[in-house]
């Protein structure tokens, strides 16, 4: 009887584990955003919930240089970086296992004034910064500082400065292998290209069209593809470029060149910055003047953009900066996963929160939007 009674009950445990397995909730994780912001120049972490998308305090800000206009996270996730266009500094800071940040160090390029983007490898090997500095003024030195990165430490690589009139080098893109590094130019209206040697020294290659006062960059990879799109936020417009890395129907070379994937692509008032997804099928551009983040699609193989539906979705007051998220592994019914994009609105003082299915694209508002300090102007995901 004793036995029969204890072959029950492990058999009753099993089926409770295994129904505990098989009908509970999706798996949960956590993942870290920091928000940059002006009013205060702070830098905060907040804690994401990848099943829900929702944000929540994670310990005490991080003060950053004055007026920090850039973010980027190194490759490797542990360090991260802050450009501050009001005193010419980029802040280094540790992350800690728990998302909070080490108080950081900060380091200046020999020349170059008004830091507004930055871009790192895969590898973490560089960090590359672009100083809009002025167009006619010499003592408003224009610049792209190349850092050598270790750990948080960076070191000045090497630097481009250039005489007035000035490109004013605005928005950055670097290939993941750090062989080429891209440069938009506000004042000229066009898109650099510059071979990058193993000691972080940049040769420039050749220079593109763009449209009106170009920004922010993207550099996707989709489908064995890598596409460039740049914000021209005068013309209210995304150029596209498909990144010559390998031989096929669009290159003839894989020397890095870019190739024009079209006409511009409209979109709604003062694109600033852009967003792709993990899987590079959609982006996201940020309308500065309008409000707005554009939503598109993004056509593998060719990298032709093209409107999602609905087109647009409205964020805070002047939205300056975004970042996505994966999500955890939760299967959608379309077969995808739900992944997050949060949006840094530098007039509201807030981040408005959105949530997508990866295999739709289309954003949806994740809840009420965070508030944070006074002005934010940049964000990053880990």
């Amino acid at each position: 009887m004793g036995l029969r009674f204890l072959c029950f009950l492990a058999s009753s445990l099993l089926l409770l584990f295994l129904f505990s397995c098989s009908s509970g909730s999706s798996p949960s994780g956590t993942g870290f955003l920091y928000v940059a912001t002006q009013g205060d120049s702070t830098v905060t972490p907040f804690t994401i919930d990848l099943s829900t998308g929702h944000l929540s305090a994670n310990g005490q800000g991080a003060a950053s240089g004055s007026t920090p206009s850039a973010m980027v996270l190194s490759s490797s996730g542990k360090a991260l970086f802050v450009a501050n266009k009001g005193d010419n500094t980029i802040t280094s800071y540790a992350i800690n296992s728990d998302g909070t940040l080490a108080t950081g160090s900060s380091t200046q390029c020999s020349t170059g004034v008004s830091p507004v983007n930055m871009a790192t490898d895969s590898s973490g090997k560089f960090l590359f910064v672009t100083y809009v500095g002025s167009q006619l003024d010499p003592n408003q030195p224009s610049a792209i500082c190349v850092f050598s990165i270790s750990n948080t430490g960076l070191t000045q690589a090497s630097v481009v400065t250039f005489a007035v009139p000035s490109p004013g080098p605005s928005g950055v893109a670097v290939t993941p292998d750090a062989k080429f590094l891209y440069v938009s130019n506000r004042f000229d209206n066009s898109v650099t290209q510059y071979h990058v040697d193993d000691s972080g020294n940049l040769t420039s290659f050749a220079s593109y069209p763009a449209d009106t006062t170009p920004a922010g960059m993207a550099l996707v990879t989709a489908k064995n593809s890598t596409f460039l799109y740049v914000a021209n936020s005068g013309s209210n417009t995304v150029s596209g470029y498909v990144v010559c890395l390998a031989v096929n129907s669009f290159c003839a070379n894989a020397d890095g060149t870019l190739v024009s994937t079209g006409s511009t692509f409209s979109v709604q008032l003062g694109p600033v910055a852009m967003a792709a997804s993990s899987d590079g099928a959609f982006l996201f551009v940020v309308d500065q003047q309008s409000n707005q983040v554009s939503q598109l699609k993004i056509a593998g193989g060719s990298g032709v953009l093209s409107a999602n539906a609905p087109a647009t979705i409205s964020t805070g007051l002047n939205p300056a900066w975004a970042a996505v998220r994966k999500g955890v592994t939760t299967v959608t019914a379309t077969g995808g996963t739900t992944d997050y994009l949060y949006v840094a609105n530098l007039g509201a003082s807030t981040v408005s929160v959105f949530s997508f299915d990866s295999t739709k694209g289309v954003l949806s508002v994740d809840g009420q939007s965070v508030s944070t300090g006074g002005q934010p102007a940049a964000v990053a995901a880990e």
